[in-house]
């Protein structure tokens, strides 16, 4: 089992959050899942750091490190990928900017096999929804970064 660190960015916008559909290129019968833009954080690097180099390279969008703001929530994932475990110790943060037209133009050859397309959810629409999404909190956690109402991180399941 690989063990990492990662970072995970909750881009919102009008009421919204932006969301990849991403498939396991290697399991494609396990169908597709919505999540947001982050991934691993490189050694020597910050979580913050990680979160805005992230967002770049999945959305295209350029963010400040200082619009981040605190760490909203944690959780620690195990899941499969191309066949590798990992168990993933994940930071969310929460920016609010524009809604903008996200571009998969930096996509490296990972995201190129397994990330499918992008969409702005609300929050009653992600808890509305029977396609699958991680975190399984997702449409909580939204909901709370939209009202501002967390104030210390939360903790969410591996789910």
């Amino acid at each position: 089992m690989i063990e990492r660190r990662a970072a995970q960015v909750l881009l919102l916008a009008e009421g919204a959050v932006l969301l990849i559909r991403g498939v396991d290129p290697s399991h494609p019968d396990r169908g597709t899942w919505w999540h947001t833009p982050g991934g691993g954080i490189d050694d020597g690097e910050s979580p913050a750091g990680a979160a805005v180099r992230e967002v770049l390279e999945e959305t295209g969008q350029r963010i400040d490190p200082h619009d981040l703001g605190p760490v909203v929530a944690t959780r620690v994932a195990v899941f499969d990928f191309e066949d590798v475990e990992y168990r993933q110790h994940e930071s969310f943060f929460a920016v609010r900017l524009p809604r903008f037209e996200p571009s998969s133009s930096r996509w490296d050859a990972i995201e190129q096999r397994s990330l499918l397309e992008y969409r702005w959810w609300t929050p009653h629409e992600l808890a509305a929804t029977d396609d699958a999404h991680f975190p399984a909190e997702l449409a909580t956690v939204v909901a709370a970064a939209l009202t501002g109402a967390i104030e210390e991180p939360l903790t969410l399941s591996g789910r």
